[in-house]
């Protein structure tokens, strides 16, 4: 398969397109436990999409993932 030049959107795979992860928080004491929470994911920044070039579209196609949206081509 030929990729068109330019940028792939994919939903993100650590967040599941919510734009946010779950992750450990400090206690908010010297002696309490750290709790769950929710934060913004690193990978999409809060985004919940990723834009790649065709390189890494072509790598995320091979692991079974489909584009959201392609480039048009001209």
């Amino acid at each position: 398969m030929t990729l068109v030049e330019g940028e792939y959107e994919f939903t993100c795979d650590e967040c599941d397109g919510e734009g946010s992860v779950q992750v450990i928080q400090p206690p908010d004491d010297e002696d309490g436990e750290p709790t769950l929470g929710w934060g913004r994911c690193d990978d999409c920044f809060g985004d919940g999409r990723l834009l790649v070039d065709e390189k890494e579209t072509a790598e995320k196609i091979r692991w079974g993932q489909e584009p959201t949206r392609r480039p048009t081509a001209t």
